[in-house]
């Protein structure tokens, strides 16, 4: 290789880590900009796991390691998941089970056609520790890598190549995962699917870069990178970390968003909301039936405050539309996070958590 040839391709190394960099920063400034938007108002339990479920084996994107060729039972990390969640402040509050036999188990306990009071005890302890839904992570079902062939990019490729000697970094052949991340939202009387998502990573644009070996690099010193060949592990390890960052971010986006929002509210006994108000902020409940209790929970909130808000809120029934509605005050002196419950005549029950101090900040 001549002198030039190679002082142009250091020169070109520059852009190379540029690239490098932003994709590795993509993830974070994405979940970043779903933390900007108002988290849903609720305490959330999560359980269950990205566990896989059915073939293609060999053949699939997360079946096997392929560091060790051992088969992966939860190849997203369950840590993962929860860092997903909390960075883009999905939730409120977000509590997670740290117990992965349980965490299976629970996926189990209520699955279509369990045992009749199957997941009970569970369901009984998260609302005793104060949560409003339970989040279930319900199977990552695996999928082969679709090979879609070389994309519109590669006269992009074929100058840079020509010209800078770079052409392996310019993405021009497209893949897709054909796996899919399943996840619930439930309530937590029985456990009652509330919300479904299914979620799919989509399709990613790989460079020679990524999708071959060390000899398929030196192979594109002589031919344009377009014409050589792909790398079944180099192409997996590739589309399946692409794979697992597209779901993570895709399951923070679509928690988070008004239909989720609306969705979870019209199928709850009641939607209760904190609305800003002077001095302090006010609770409104909407529900097609009419309250029989009402609990307040929180730091900093005494005794006899919350039962004049209980009883406040239960007195102010109001006809709006073809639901009832109810409002009161939140007592003054709450700190940190307060839970709001209600129950309705037909033994229905809702719950939501506030943070009362960001309404009364706007």
């Amino acid at each position: 290789m001549k002198r030039r040839d190679v002082d142009r391709r250091w020169r070109s190394l520059p852009l190379f880590l540029t690239a490098a960099l932003a994709a590795c920063a993509t993830t974070t400034d994405e979940l970043g900009s779903i933390a900007e938007l108002p988290p849903l108002d609720r305490a959330v339990l999560v359980t269950g796991g990205a566990f896989l479920a059915g073939p293609p084996g060999a053949a699939g994107t997360f079946h096997f390691d392929d560091a060790t060729g051992a088969e992966v039972t939860e190849p997203i990390p369950f840590a993962a998941i929860l860092a997903a969640l909390q960075r883009g402040r999905v939730f409120r509050r977000l509590a997670a089970d740290d117990d992965a036999e349980q965490r299976r188990g629970v996926v189990r306990s209520l699955a279509p056609g369990r045992a009749a009071g199957a997941g009970d005890a569970y369901l009984q302890q998260a609302r005793d520790d104060g949560y409003d839904l339970l989040l279930v992570i319900e199977e990552l079902q695996d999928g082969v890598v679709d090979r879609q062939g070389t994309n519109g990019r590669w006269p992009v490729t074929f100058v840079t190549w020509i010209l800078l000697g770079v052409g392996a970094l310019i993405p021009d052949r497209t893949f897709e995962s054909r796996s899919s991340l399943r996840v619930s939202l439930r309530e937590l009387q029985d456990g009652r699917v509330l919300h479904e998502l299914l979620l799919v990573p989509g399709p990613v644009e790989l460079a020679l870069a990524e999708r071959t070996d060390v000899w398929g690099l030196l192979m594109s010193v002589l031919v344009p990178p377009f014409w050589v060949g792909d790398d079944d592990r180099a192409v997996r390890r590739a589309v399946r970390e692409h794979a697992e960052r597209r779901l993570l971010l895709s399951l923070a986006r679509e928690l988070k968003s008004e239909a989720v929002r609306r969705h979870v509210d019209s199928e709850v006994a009641a939607s209760i909301t904190l609305q800003a108000g002077r001095p302090t902020p006010r609770v409104v409940v909407l529900t097609d039936e009419d309250l029989s209790v009402v609990a307040l929970v929180g730091d900093g909130l005494g005794a006899v405050a919350v039962r004049d808000f209980e009883q406040t809120l239960l007195a102010s029934r109001l006809r709006d539309g073809e639901r009832w509605r109810y409002e009161a005050a939140l007592p003054a002196g709450a700190r940190g996070l307060v839970q709001v419950l209600v129950g309705t005549l037909r033994g229905g029950v809702a719950s939501a958590t506030f943070a009362p101090q960001e309404v009364a900040e706007r």
